[in-house]
Protein backbone atom coordinates (compact mmCIF):
# COMPACT_ATOMS: atom_id res chain seq x y z
CA UNK A 1 0.00 0.00 0.00
CA UNK A 2 1.11 3.49 -0.55
CA UNK A 3 1.68 4.34 3.01
CA UNK A 4 3.56 1.61 3.91
CA UNK A 5 6.59 3.48 4.40
CA UNK A 6 5.76 6.72 5.88
CA UNK A 7 3.83 4.97 8.23
CA UNK A 8 6.55 2.92 9.69
CA UNK A 9 8.54 5.88 9.71
CA UNK A 10 5.84 7.88 11.87
CA UNK A 11 5.40 4.66 14.49
CA UNK A 12 6.10 5.21 18.15
CA UNK A 13 6.61 1.30 18.87
CA UNK A 14 6.79 -1.71 16.83
CA UNK A 15 7.41 -4.62 19.06
CA UNK A 16 3.76 -5.71 19.14
CA UNK A 17 2.81 -8.14 16.36
CA UNK A 18 -0.88 -10.33 16.10
CA UNK A 19 -1.03 -13.29 15.91
CA UNK A 20 -3.91 -15.17 13.94
CA UNK A 21 -4.52 -17.79 16.87
CA UNK A 22 -2.49 -16.79 19.75
CA UNK A 23 -3.75 -19.79 21.76
CA UNK A 24 -7.23 -17.46 21.71
CA UNK A 25 -11.12 -18.92 20.74
CA UNK A 26 -11.29 -20.34 17.61
CA UNK A 27 -15.28 -19.98 17.39
CA UNK A 28 -15.79 -17.09 15.18
CA UNK A 29 -18.58 -16.08 17.53
CA UNK A 30 -16.68 -15.43 20.47
CA UNK A 31 -17.90 -12.52 22.25
CA UNK A 32 -16.10 -9.03 22.21
CA UNK A 33 -14.76 -8.99 25.29
CA UNK A 34 -13.25 -11.89 25.00
CA UNK A 35 -10.38 -10.21 23.50
CA UNK A 36 -9.99 -12.34 20.51
CA UNK A 37 -8.09 -12.95 17.58
CA UNK A 38 -10.63 -14.78 15.08
CA UNK A 39 -9.17 -17.23 12.67
CA UNK A 40 -10.54 -16.06 8.83
CA UNK A 41 -9.27 -20.24 8.39
CA UNK A 42 -12.62 -21.52 9.64
CA UNK A 43 -15.16 -18.86 8.11
CA UNK A 44 -17.83 -20.05 6.50
CA UNK A 45 -16.89 -19.72 3.13
CA UNK A 46 -15.09 -22.97 4.17
CA UNK A 47 -11.54 -21.66 3.11
CA UNK A 48 -9.22 -19.09 2.58
CA UNK A 49 -9.52 -18.37 -0.99
CA UNK A 50 -13.81 -18.71 -2.11
CA UNK A 51 -14.33 -18.01 -5.90
CA UNK A 52 -18.21 -17.51 -5.33
CA UNK A 53 -19.63 -20.96 -6.67
CA UNK A 54 -22.70 -22.58 -6.21
CA UNK A 55 -22.51 -22.37 -2.15
CA UNK A 56 -22.40 -18.97 -2.87
CA UNK A 57 -25.18 -17.90 -4.46
CA UNK A 58 -28.11 -17.76 -1.97
CA UNK A 59 -31.57 -15.94 -2.73
CA UNK A 60 -30.80 -12.44 -2.15
CA UNK A 61 -32.79 -10.16 0.09
CA UNK A 62 -33.33 -6.41 0.71
CA UNK A 63 -32.18 -5.59 4.23
CA UNK A 64 -34.26 -2.87 6.30
CA UNK A 65 -32.39 -0.34 7.84
CA UNK A 66 -31.61 -0.58 11.57
CA UNK A 67 -32.97 1.76 14.01
CA UNK A 68 -30.69 5.55 13.31
CA UNK A 69 -30.58 6.43 17.18
CA UNK A 70 -28.78 3.74 18.40
CA UNK A 71 -24.93 2.21 19.28
CA UNK A 72 -23.51 0.94 16.18
CA UNK A 73 -20.25 -1.14 15.61
CA UNK A 74 -17.17 0.32 13.60
CA UNK A 75 -14.59 -2.11 11.93
CA UNK A 76 -11.18 -0.99 10.98
CA UNK A 77 -8.64 -3.01 9.37
CA UNK A 78 -4.72 -2.75 10.35
CA UNK A 79 -3.17 -3.49 7.31
CA UNK A 80 0.44 -3.97 8.75
CA UNK A 81 2.24 -6.72 10.07
CA UNK A 82 -0.18 -9.62 10.33
CA UNK A 83 -3.21 -8.10 8.94
CA UNK A 84 -6.22 -8.21 10.54
CA UNK A 85 -9.33 -6.44 11.01
CA UNK A 86 -10.68 -5.00 14.67
CA UNK A 87 -14.43 -4.37 15.74
CA UNK A 88 -14.71 -0.90 17.65
CA UNK A 89 -18.09 0.28 19.35
CA UNK A 90 -19.44 3.48 18.60
CA UNK A 91 -21.91 4.73 21.32
CA UNK A 92 -25.17 6.31 20.72
CA UNK A 93 -23.25 9.73 21.54
CA UNK A 94 -20.40 9.53 19.54
CA UNK A 95 -17.86 8.03 21.94
CA UNK A 96 -15.46 5.20 20.25
CA UNK A 97 -14.49 2.20 22.26
CA UNK A 98 -12.51 -0.71 21.93
CA UNK A 99 -14.45 -4.15 22.59
CA UNK A 100 -11.19 -6.36 21.97
CA UNK A 101 -11.95 -8.28 19.13
CA UNK A 102 -10.13 -8.93 16.15
CA UNK A 103 -10.70 -11.19 12.98
CA UNK A 104 -8.84 -11.91 10.37
CA UNK A 105 -9.23 -11.88 5.85
CA UNK A 106 -6.96 -10.43 3.77
CA UNK A 107 -5.34 -6.67 3.89
CA UNK A 108 -7.31 -4.17 3.21
CA UNK A 109 -7.00 -1.79 0.24
CA UNK A 110 -7.42 2.18 0.66
CA UNK A 111 -11.12 2.09 0.39
CA UNK A 112 -13.73 2.21 3.11
CA UNK A 113 -15.59 -0.94 4.69
CA UNK A 114 -18.97 -0.78 3.64
CA UNK A 115 -22.40 -2.47 5.24
CA UNK A 116 -25.59 -3.37 4.23
CA UNK A 117 -28.35 -1.36 5.50
CA UNK A 118 -29.00 -2.94 8.47
CA UNK A 119 -25.39 -2.84 9.50
CA UNK A 120 -25.29 -6.52 9.64
CA UNK A 121 -23.35 -7.88 6.45
CA UNK A 122 -19.80 -5.68 5.98
CA UNK A 123 -17.69 -5.54 2.67
CA UNK A 124 -13.84 -4.56 1.88
CA UNK A 125 -11.57 -4.54 -1.25
CA UNK A 126 -8.43 -6.03 -0.35
CA UNK A 127 -5.46 -5.71 -1.74
CA UNK A 128 -4.61 -8.64 -3.97
CA UNK A 129 -8.51 -7.85 -5.78
CA UNK A 130 -10.56 -9.65 -3.80
CA UNK A 131 -13.70 -9.05 -1.29
CA UNK A 132 -13.55 -9.85 2.78
CA UNK A 133 -16.63 -10.24 3.31
CA UNK A 134 -18.25 -10.54 7.21
CA UNK A 135 -21.26 -10.21 9.27
CA UNK A 136 -21.49 -8.69 12.87
CA UNK A 137 -24.60 -9.83 15.35
CA UNK A 138 -26.23 -7.86 17.91
CA UNK A 139 -23.55 -7.82 20.23
CA UNK A 140 -20.84 -6.79 17.47
CA UNK A 141 -19.29 -10.32 17.17
CA UNK A 142 -18.23 -10.78 13.50
CA UNK A 143 -17.84 -14.02 11.42
CA UNK A 144 -16.37 -14.35 7.90
CA UNK A 145 -18.39 -15.19 5.47
CA UNK A 146 -15.48 -15.28 2.49
CA UNK A 147 -12.01 -14.55 3.59
CA UNK A 148 -11.06 -13.83 0.05
CA UNK A 149 -13.72 -14.20 -2.43
CA UNK A 150 -12.52 -13.92 -5.79
CA UNK A 151 -13.93 -13.66 -9.53
CA UNK A 152 -13.32 -11.93 -12.77
CA UNK A 153 -13.05 -8.77 -10.83
CA UNK A 154 -9.80 -6.80 -9.26
CA UNK A 155 -11.55 -5.02 -6.73
CA UNK A 156 -10.54 -1.61 -6.06
CA UNK A 157 -13.40 -0.34 -4.15
CA UNK A 158 -16.76 -1.26 -3.28
CA UNK A 159 -19.96 0.39 -2.84
CA UNK A 160 -23.31 -0.72 -1.33
CA UNK A 161 -26.70 -0.93 -3.85
CA UNK A 162 -29.20 0.85 -1.62
CA UNK A 163 -31.28 -1.86 -1.56
CA UNK A 164 -28.63 -3.97 0.52
CA UNK A 165 -29.19 -6.73 -1.81
CA UNK A 166 -26.11 -6.16 -4.00
CA UNK A 167 -22.81 -5.00 -3.71
CA UNK A 168 -21.08 -2.95 -6.78
CA UNK A 169 -17.40 -3.44 -7.38
CA UNK A 170 -15.45 -0.92 -8.42
CA UNK A 171 -12.75 -2.91 -11.04
CA UNK A 172 -10.17 0.17 -11.46
CA UNK A 173 -8.13 -1.27 -14.18
CA UNK A 174 -8.25 -0.44 -17.93
CA UNK A 175 -10.95 -2.03 -20.04
CA UNK A 176 -9.05 -4.58 -21.57
CA UNK A 177 -8.13 -5.91 -18.56
CA UNK A 178 -11.47 -6.18 -17.55
CA UNK A 179 -12.31 -2.92 -15.74
CA UNK A 180 -15.25 -1.56 -15.22
CA UNK A 181 -18.55 -1.84 -12.65
CA UNK A 182 -19.90 -5.02 -11.43
CA UNK A 183 -22.82 -6.46 -9.08
CA UNK A 184 -22.84 -9.48 -6.74
CA UNK A 185 -25.64 -10.45 -5.04
CA UNK A 186 -25.99 -10.71 -1.60
CA UNK A 187 -27.43 -13.62 -0.20
CA UNK A 188 -29.53 -13.56 3.27
CA UNK A 189 -26.89 -15.16 5.18
CA UNK A 190 -24.10 -12.83 3.78
CA UNK A 191 -23.04 -14.98 1.03
CA UNK A 192 -21.58 -13.01 -2.13
CA UNK A 193 -22.70 -14.62 -4.95
CA UNK A 194 -20.80 -14.49 -8.49
CA UNK A 195 -19.96 -10.94 -9.80
CA UNK A 196 -21.85 -9.87 -13.21
CA UNK A 197 -19.86 -7.21 -15.30
CA UNK A 198 -22.48 -4.69 -15.67
CA UNK A 199 -20.63 -1.54 -16.98
CA UNK A 200 -16.95 -2.23 -19.05
CA UNK A 201 -15.15 0.55 -18.81
CA UNK A 202 -11.40 2.51 -18.19
CA UNK A 203 -10.71 3.30 -14.53
CA UNK A 204 -13.33 2.87 -12.35
CA UNK A 205 -12.21 5.79 -9.61
CA UNK A 206 -15.36 6.74 -8.25
CA UNK A 207 -19.15 5.71 -7.81
CA UNK A 208 -22.01 6.78 -5.71
CA UNK A 209 -25.59 5.90 -5.84
CA UNK A 210 -28.41 8.69 -6.21
CA UNK A 211 -32.07 8.92 -4.69
CA UNK A 212 -33.67 8.22 -7.54
CA UNK A 213 -31.42 4.72 -8.29
CA UNK A 214 -28.88 5.95 -10.62
CA UNK A 215 -25.35 6.49 -9.76
CA UNK A 216 -22.69 9.12 -10.44
CA UNK A 217 -19.45 7.68 -11.24
CA UNK A 218 -15.47 8.82 -12.45
CA UNK A 219 -13.96 7.21 -15.08
CA UNK A 220 -11.91 7.35 -18.08
CA UNK A 221 -14.36 5.92 -20.42
CA UNK A 222 -17.86 3.66 -19.43
CA UNK A 223 -19.84 1.33 -21.73
CA UNK A 224 -20.42 2.91 -25.36
CA UNK A 225 -18.78 6.23 -24.48
CA UNK A 226 -17.51 8.41 -27.15
CA UNK A 227 -13.87 8.69 -27.15
CA UNK A 228 -11.45 11.37 -27.86
CA UNK A 229 -7.88 10.87 -29.86
CA UNK A 230 -6.10 10.32 -26.74
CA UNK A 231 -8.51 7.53 -26.37
CA UNK A 232 -10.33 8.81 -23.13
CA UNK A 233 -13.94 9.82 -22.60
CA UNK A 234 -16.10 12.03 -20.14
CA UNK A 235 -14.14 12.60 -17.14
CA UNK A 236 -17.79 12.09 -15.07
CA UNK A 237 -21.34 10.53 -15.74
CA UNK A 238 -24.59 9.62 -14.68
CA UNK A 239 -25.23 6.02 -15.16
CA UNK A 240 -28.66 4.20 -14.95
CA UNK A 241 -27.27 0.83 -13.92
CA UNK A 242 -30.62 -1.06 -14.36
CA UNK A 243 -30.16 -0.61 -17.96
CA UNK A 244 -27.56 -0.06 -18.00
CA UNK A 245 -26.88 3.34 -20.06
CA UNK A 246 -25.48 6.51 -19.56
CA UNK A 247 -27.74 9.72 -18.98
CA UNK A 248 -25.58 11.92 -19.11
CA UNK A 249 -21.85 12.95 -19.26
CA UNK A 250 -19.10 15.70 -19.16
CA UNK A 251 -15.50 16.72 -18.25
CA UNK A 252 -14.61 17.97 -15.64
CA UNK A 253 -10.59 18.00 -15.86
CA UNK A 254 -9.23 19.37 -18.86
CA UNK A 255 -6.12 17.22 -18.95
CA UNK A 256 -6.18 13.68 -19.45
CA UNK A 257 -3.65 12.53 -16.43
CA UNK A 258 -5.89 12.93 -14.05
CA UNK A 259 -6.29 10.42 -10.68
CA UNK A 260 -9.26 10.66 -8.57
CA UNK A 261 -9.07 9.48 -4.71
CA UNK A 262 -11.47 11.43 -2.86
CA UNK A 263 -14.97 11.55 -4.66
CA UNK A 264 -18.75 11.97 -3.44
CA UNK A 265 -21.83 13.99 -3.75
CA UNK A 266 -23.27 16.44 -2.05
CA UNK A 267 -26.41 16.07 0.12
CA UNK A 268 -29.11 17.64 -2.20
CA UNK A 269 -27.31 15.82 -4.91
CA UNK A 270 -26.17 18.75 -7.23
CA UNK A 271 -22.72 18.55 -6.91
CA UNK A 272 -19.82 15.97 -7.07
CA UNK A 273 -16.87 16.64 -5.67
CA UNK A 274 -13.92 15.35 -7.10
CA UNK A 275 -9.79 15.14 -5.60
CA UNK A 276 -7.12 14.44 -8.25
CA UNK A 277 -3.96 13.09 -6.07
CA UNK A 278 -2.07 12.38 -9.51
CA UNK A 279 1.60 12.00 -8.31
CA UNK A 280 3.17 13.04 -11.93
CA UNK A 281 0.61 15.57 -13.32
CA UNK A 282 1.70 18.65 -14.74
CA UNK A 283 -1.12 21.03 -12.81
CA UNK A 284 -0.18 19.51 -9.20
CA UNK A 285 -3.34 18.11 -6.82
CA UNK A 286 -6.36 19.63 -6.91
CA UNK A 287 -10.36 19.42 -6.31
CA UNK A 288 -13.17 19.78 -8.66
CA UNK A 289 -16.46 20.59 -8.45
CA UNK A 290 -19.25 19.57 -11.19
CA UNK A 291 -23.16 20.33 -11.33
CA UNK A 292 -25.17 16.98 -11.79
CA UNK A 293 -28.54 18.14 -11.38
CA UNK A 294 -28.96 19.01 -14.96
CA UNK A 295 -26.57 16.81 -16.54
CA UNK A 296 -22.98 16.90 -16.08
CA UNK A 297 -21.12 20.27 -16.09
CA UNK A 298 -17.76 21.82 -14.91
CA UNK A 299 -18.23 23.89 -12.25
CA UNK A 300 -15.27 25.25 -10.49
CA UNK A 301 -11.64 23.97 -9.98
CA UNK A 302 -9.30 24.92 -6.48
CA UNK A 303 -5.82 23.94 -6.92
CA UNK A 304 -2.83 22.66 -4.60
CA UNK A 305 -4.72 20.89 -2.57
CA UNK A 306 -2.06 18.16 -2.03
CA UNK A 307 -3.42 14.43 -1.71
CA UNK A 308 -7.06 14.65 -1.15
CA UNK A 309 -7.39 10.95 -0.30
CA UNK A 310 -10.94 11.47 0.88
CA UNK A 311 -13.80 13.91 0.48
CA UNK A 312 -16.83 14.10 2.63
CA UNK A 313 -19.79 16.40 2.47
CA UNK A 314 -21.91 17.92 5.29
CA UNK A 315 -25.86 16.29 4.92
CA UNK A 316 -26.65 19.83 5.86
CA UNK A 317 -25.11 20.96 2.44
CA UNK A 318 -23.32 23.59 3.99
CA UNK A 319 -20.10 22.85 4.02
CA UNK A 320 -17.25 19.65 3.26
CA UNK A 321 -13.96 18.80 4.71
CA UNK A 322 -10.54 17.31 2.56
CA UNK A 323 -8.83 14.52 3.77
CA UNK A 324 -4.93 15.38 2.37
CA UNK A 325 -2.93 12.22 3.37
CA UNK A 326 0.66 13.40 2.47
CA UNK A 327 -0.69 16.53 3.90
CA UNK A 328 -1.06 15.26 7.47
CA UNK A 329 -3.97 17.94 7.52
CA UNK A 330 -8.26 17.85 7.05
CA UNK A 331 -9.08 21.33 5.22
CA UNK A 332 -12.51 22.67 6.04
CA UNK A 333 -14.57 24.22 3.34
CA UNK A 334 -18.10 26.41 2.99
CA UNK A 335 -20.77 25.47 0.20
CA UNK A 336 -22.89 27.32 -0.86
CA UNK A 337 -24.95 25.33 -3.71
CA UNK A 338 -26.19 28.35 -5.44
CA UNK A 339 -22.91 30.27 -5.70
CA UNK A 340 -21.11 30.32 -8.98
CA UNK A 341 -18.39 29.00 -7.11
CA UNK A 342 -19.92 26.83 -4.61
CA UNK A 343 -16.87 25.99 -2.84
CA UNK A 344 -14.51 27.57 -0.87
CA UNK A 345 -11.58 26.34 1.29
CA UNK A 346 -11.59 28.16 4.79
CA UNK A 347 -8.57 26.19 6.05
CA UNK A 348 -7.19 23.51 8.03
CA UNK A 349 -9.69 22.59 11.01
CA UNK A 350 -8.66 23.48 14.72
CA UNK A 351 -7.40 20.43 15.85
CA UNK A 352 -7.96 19.15 19.71
CA UNK A 353 -5.12 17.31 20.83
CA UNK A 354 -2.94 16.92 17.89
CA UNK A 355 -2.83 16.98 14.66
CA UNK A 356 -3.62 14.34 11.87
CA UNK A 357 -1.06 11.93 11.41
CA UNK A 358 -1.36 10.41 7.26
CA UNK A 359 -4.89 10.39 8.03
CA UNK A 360 -6.74 8.50 5.01
CA UNK A 361 -9.88 6.82 4.60
CA UNK A 362 -13.28 8.97 6.00
CA UNK A 363 -16.46 7.60 6.35
CA UNK A 364 -19.57 9.40 8.18
CA UNK A 365 -23.17 8.45 10.06
CA UNK A 366 -25.90 9.88 7.84
CA UNK A 367 -28.95 9.44 10.03
CA UNK A 368 -30.05 10.16 13.61
CA UNK A 369 -28.47 11.64 16.65
CA UNK A 370 -25.22 10.91 15.22
CA UNK A 371 -26.07 12.66 11.91
CA UNK A 372 -22.79 14.37 10.53
CA UNK A 373 -20.14 12.49 12.38
CA UNK A 374 -16.87 11.62 10.56
CA UNK A 375 -14.52 8.99 11.37
CA UNK A 376 -10.86 9.54 10.14
CA UNK A 377 -8.90 6.69 10.02
CA UNK A 378 -4.83 8.11 10.30
CA UNK A 379 -1.31 6.19 11.21
CA UNK A 380 -2.60 4.50 14.96
CA UNK A 381 -5.70 6.17 15.64
CA UNK A 382 -9.17 7.12 14.94
CA UNK A 383 -10.19 10.78 14.37
CA UNK A 384 -13.65 11.83 15.28
CA UNK A 385 -14.91 15.32 13.53
CA UNK A 386 -18.70 16.42 13.36
CA UNK A 387 -20.40 19.10 10.70
CA UNK A 388 -22.72 21.07 13.29
CA UNK A 389 -24.70 22.90 10.55
CA UNK A 390 -24.75 26.20 9.98
CA UNK A 391 -21.00 25.68 8.06
CA UNK A 392 -19.45 24.97 11.16
CA UNK A 393 -16.52 21.83 11.57
CA UNK A 394 -15.66 20.61 15.14
CA UNK A 395 -12.44 18.54 15.02
CA UNK A 396 -12.91 16.28 18.25
CA UNK A 397 -9.67 14.96 18.23
CA UNK A 398 -7.66 11.39 18.06
CA UNK A 399 -8.70 8.04 19.32
CA UNK A 400 -5.51 6.55 20.27
CA UNK A 401 -4.56 3.33 19.08
CA UNK A 402 -1.30 2.90 20.45
CA UNK A 403 2.16 1.80 18.72
CA UNK A 404 2.98 -1.08 16.99
CA UNK A 405 2.72 -2.27 13.69
CA UNK A 406 -0.63 -3.92 14.55
CA UNK A 407 -2.10 -0.59 15.69
CA UNK A 408 -1.72 0.95 12.19
CA UNK A 409 -5.45 1.99 11.35
CA UNK A 410 -5.96 1.43 7.30
CA UNK A 411 -9.73 1.61 6.09
CA UNK A 412 -12.61 1.86 7.99
CA UNK A 413 -16.55 1.60 7.89
CA UNK A 414 -19.37 2.19 10.16
CA UNK A 415 -22.82 0.74 10.28
CA UNK A 416 -25.43 3.16 9.29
Amino acid sequence: MRRLLCLCLLLTACDGEVSPDGGLPEDASTPPGDAALLDAGRDAGGGAEDAGGDDAGAPACPREPAAADRARFVVLAHPFGDPSYEVLALSADGALSRPGTRFVMGKAADSPIVFTPDGEVGIVAQDDGSLGVFTLDAGGAPTVVHRALTGDFYAAGVVMDPAGDAVWIRDAQFRESGGGLYRAPIGCDGTVGPATLVAPGRLAYGMAFLRDGTAAVASKDLLDDTVDASGLGPDLRILDPSAPATLAAGDVFPEADWIVAGFTVTANERHALLGDNAAFSATGNRLAVAAIDDGVSFVQQIADVEDPVAIVASPFDDAAIVVSGFGDAIWGLRYEPDAAMPLTVTGELSYQDRGPALPDTAVMVGRGPLEGLVLVSENVAVRRVRFEGGGVITDLGPFELGGGTENIAGPLGVQP
